[in-house]
This record gives structure tokens, sequence and C-alpha cells, in this order.
């Protein structure tokens, strides 16, 4: 009873979590605000979710346990029913003879530690774990838990509003298409594409196999196991997916593509459906555009001041062409969405061509190319040249047509801004002159190149300085003692890492570049020379991103690599 009477910042101070300054600092801010001083605290920097919530654990009078879902138990699921658990927001942990040990929101609710005590036939011990991640491990840990049909409408599944659905004109396919609309398909569907959104997934995966379907989400670059979804429901759940993005459900042979929205907590997800058959069905993946959470300004993407200096003064001059060079998904849309907010103001015309358009941006005439009726970018850029605009944004140069109008462009008094697929900034003159472009209209256009990839970032909850490797330390030399580690909490769903973030090289074109270019050199001269001009290159940048703990050096070797290590130890260390 003597832990109840404690204060948080009290108990804060006792764990040695805070000093006496800064709880002082925050009582006084207290005062003025009338805020939680639990929160008053996080907001300073003083603790994380994680102390708070062991605080109030002992404050609670209770133990306090991280949530590991690998550690769990799956018996124990049986114990406690999905409904209830989401309803009470508890998880049981582990059995312990005739004890089971659950975590729950409030350990104090002795109500909810009766039901469950008749409902389980076991003694409750109630454990308190970070609020932030106990409805996320609840989630995740009855993910496979199709909860009664009564418990919400079709439409409101997990606070997920479907936007353009048109069922109504959904053709007629034997019982599959009774089975699409029957509640728990629906729910099941809704709670995937909420749980996804949640999560930060980028892509949702359906890949049909013998024993039902395989779903995978892909968060942070890469795809992460959720559950199998039952054979029985393998056909209607693939098919409430078509309805959804309007497509065909009798064509079964053929790859289809559509797309569709739906809201969910007050956030608009724009969904892009692609289907392909393959030997157990259709398999189906989901692209969810979460407009909300692109960053579209520069100073969020990443950016070492060095290189956001660089890039500024390319995107400000009048006319010239600039490219931005990496693999799919390494956020090269995103650093020309950005790169076109910093520039708009209303006495300029920025025109888009862009397959498909990603993201809305206000004040910007954006137009999507359409090459099934023969609108490819080189036609719908001629065409966005008639409409005097300043700026030109293209979504992707495929081809010689599209390079040489660009460069043209470019000559005429436009500024452009287009991708191109290279490993590197430097390789990007001569991809241009592989696709057939003349060099003289390459080395007269061209102002500069950015090359970037994403790195997934550590999560600040359980990175940890770690001793380097007899390796590690060959690599960085007298650059660093320590490295950090990926360790993986409840708060990264035990992975390690929480989001990207972007690490870049900007080539300016001087004129020893462009005679280079005349000479149609190769892609490791020009590199030289930009590092005569003062390039940083992106292992460079990767390299001080790791040292300052914002990703892992295992990060860096496996999605930028390493010029001064060889290939085995490359692979040991990313290992």
């Amino acid at each position: 009873m003597q832990k109840a009477r404690l204060r948080i910042g009290e108990i804060l101070l006792q764990l040695g979590f805070i000093t006496g300054e800064q709880l002082e600092q925050a009582l006084n801010i207290q005062k003025e605000t009338q805020e939680l001083l639990g929160q008053i605290l996080m907001r300073l920097g003083y603790v994380n979710s994680d102390q708070l919530a062991e605080a109030q654990a002992y404050q609670f009078g209770v133990d306090y346990e991280r949530v590991n879902l690998n550690d769990i138990p799956p018996e124990v699921r049986n114990l406690i029913p999905a409904h209830l658990a989401r309803h009470l927001r508890v998880l049981p942990l582990r059995q312990e003879r005739h004890r089971l040990v659950v975590a729950m929101l409030n350990p104090m609710d002795l109500v909810a530690r009766d039901d469950l005590q008749r409902i389980t036939n076991c003694y409750i011990k109630p454990v308190y774990t970070n609020p932030e991640v106990l409805q996320q491990a609840i989630d995740l840990f009855y993910a496979s838990d199709i909860p009664p049909e009564e418990t919400r409408s079709d439409g409101d599944s997990e606070g997920i509003q479907l936007l353009h659905v048109e069922d109504e004109n959904t053709p007629e396919v034997d019982h599959v298409e009774q089975l699409v609309q029957q509640a728990p398909v629906v729910r099941l569907v809704n709670d995937i594409l909420a749980q996804a959104a949640r999560m930060g997934a980028t892509d949702i995966h359906f890949e049909p196999k013998r024993r039902g379907i395989r779903l995978r989400y892909r968060i942070d670059g890469d795809l992460v196991d959720v559950r199998t979804i039952p054979n029985t429901m393998k056909q209607a759940v693939i098919a409430r997916v078509k309805v959804l993005a309007d497509l065909n459900l009798t064509e079964r042979r053929l790859p289809q593509d559509g797309r569709f929205s739906f809201q969910v907590d007050a956030r608009r997800i724009d969904v892009r459906v692609s289907t392909l058959p393959n030997q157990y069905g259709e398999r189906v993946v989901l692209r969810l555009l979460n407009n909300s959470q692109v960053k579209y300004s520069l100073d969020a993407l990443g950016f070492s001041e060095v290189n956001l200096q660089r890039f500024r003064s390319l995107i400000r001059q009048p006319y010239g062409m600039i490219l931005i060079t990496g693999p799919t998904g390494s956020g090269k849309t995103t650093t020309l969405y950005a790169a076109l907010r910093e520039i708009s103001r209303p006495e300029i015309n920025i025109m888009t061509c862009e397959d498909p358009i990603e993201y809305e941006i206000e004040d910007i005439s954006q137009s999507n190319v359409n090459e099934k009726v023969g609108l490819t970018f080189a036609m719908q850029l001629r065409s966005i040249l008639r409409q005097d605009p300043d700026v030109v944004l293209i979504g992707e140069i495929r081809d010689r047509e599209t390079a040489e109008i660009a460069c043209r462009a470019s000559l005429t008094g436009h500024l452009v801004l287009s991708t191109l697929h290279t490993n590197d900034a430097a390789g990007a003159l001569p991809r241009l002159i592989d696709m057939g472009v003349e060099p003289f209209l390459i080395s007269s256009s061209l102002i500069g190149v950015v090359g970037q990839r994403l790195l997934r970032r550590l999560c600040t909850h359980c990175r940890y300085l770690d001793i380097p490797s007899p390796q590690e330390q060959a690599m960085l030399g007298n650059a660093a003692t320590q490295v950090y580690r990926a360790r993986g909490c409840p708060q990264c769903f035990q992975r390690g890492y929480s989001g990207r973030i972007a690490v870049h090289e900007v080539l300016l074109v001087n004129e020893t570049i462009r005679q280079l270019t005349l000479q149609r050199a190769e892609a490791q001269r020009i590199l030289q020379e930009a590092l005569q001009g003062g390039m940083v290159t992106m292992q460079e940048d990767a390299l001080q991103k790791a040292l300052a703990g914002v990703t892992s050096l295992q990060e860096v070797i496996s999605k930028v690599g390493f010029p001064d290590i060889s290939t085995a130890d490359a692979l040991s260390l990313a290992a």
C-alpha cells in the first residue's frame, strides 16, 4: 500500500529516471499548464514511455513487464477470447500452474479481474505494461481471430470507414458472391486494413498457398509475416478485396489493377490494388498511400546540412534538369514532392506528369499518364510544355524520347525534375547515354543528380551501444570505439527498427563533368571528379548516421554497401 501513496514524480526520482532539478522544472510547468506530470516529463525528453509505465506499475503496486509476443505461449490465447481481450484491454502472458499472468491497461479494475478469473478458472495476477504498446500487442496476438459479427457494423470495423466502394455492381459469380458480403469476411478484411495502416505498413501481401493465404505487411522496407488465413476463407477474402477495388470477379486468369480508399483514425488512406494469378489462386498486393505520413518538407527528409545546402542550390535555379536516382522504394517521389513544395509560389506554374499520381499536392497541376490509351510520358510531356509551365516534374524517365524532351525543355527556360533508376548519382550520366541521348544534350541540360537510399531507423526505445567487432573496428578505423545496435522491444514489434531515414549524395554538374560527359566517360571517372568537387557519398552519409545512432552499421552495409571491405566481410557484418 505504501507504493500507491507515492506520487509519480517521487517514484521516477526514486527509480533514478529523473533528477531533482528535472522534477522541480516539470512541477513548475504543471502549475501553469495543469498537464499530467508524466506527459510533461516525456515532452521535455527526461523520460520515455517505458520508464513512465514502469513508474506507474510501481504506483499501482503491481509488477511491470515488457511485452514480447515471441515469449507468449500460443495456448494461453484460448483462455481469454479475442473480443473480451479487446474490450477489457488485457493480454494473457503466461500460465503459472493455477495462476494466469495478464497485462492490463487498468490493473486496479477488480470487476475485470473477477470476470477474467471466472472465465479462465485461474487466479489472475495483473501486471502493467506500456499502454502505447498494449493495444498493438493485443491486435497482433489475436490477429487470426475474427470477432463476433455483432460487435460492430461492417463499415466501422476497428474504426475503419471505406470510401468510394460500389458493392451494388458486383457481378454474380457462383457462391463467392454471397461469401463476399458475409460479415466475417467483411470484418476480417477491414481489420487487416486497419491493422496494417496503424502499424505503418506500405504494402499488404495476400499470397495464396496450398493451405491458405499467407498474409504479410511491408514495414520499414521489410516484409513481416502476420498470419495465415485458412483455406475456407481464401476465395472470399480475395474476392472481397477485388470488390473494393471494383475489379472483375469473374476474371481470374489475367492480372488486374484497381484502387479504393478508406479512412482510419481520421486518416485517409488511398490503396492501389494489383492481382496476379498463381498456382494456388490470385496473388493480391495492396499499396497503402498515406498522405498524412508523407514528409513534404526537405528539412524532414534526413538531408545532412551539406547535402541540403547543395540540393537547395539546385532547385532554386531558373532552368536545367535535376535527376533523383535510386532503386524502387527509395523515396525518390517523396524527395521530388518536397522539392516542389519548397519552390512553389503563386507567380510560377508547376505541372507534373506521373504514372500514377501517388499524392495530391495543393496548388500544383498534376496529370496522369495512361499508356493503355496511348498517353505516354513523352506525349503527356509535349502537351504540358504547351501549357506555359515554369517547373515540370516527370515521374520517371524510361526511354530515349522522354529523356530528350526533358533535356530540350530544360534548355528552353524550364526547370525539369525527374527520376532515373541507377545505383548512384554518377551513374545517371552514362545511363542517359546508354538510352541513346546525345552527350551534348545531356551536358548542356543536366545541372545536378541526387542519389539516395532508405535505411531503417534504430528504435530509440531499445537501441544500445556495443563494442565494435574486429571487422567493424577495421572498417571504422579511429572514427568510433562504440557502435549502436538493434535489440527489439514491443514499441518496434521486436524488430529493433522503427521508421526509415534517407541517405543521400548530391552531384553538382560542373564544367569538368560536362567535358567528361561529352567524352562518354565511365561512371567511376565522373565520381572521382564529383568527389573533387566536394560531393559526400551515400556511404559516407550513411556511416555518419550510423555513428550518430540514427541507424545501425549492419543496415548501412546491407542497404548501401561499403567500398573498403570485402564481400565476405560485408555478408558477415550485415547478418
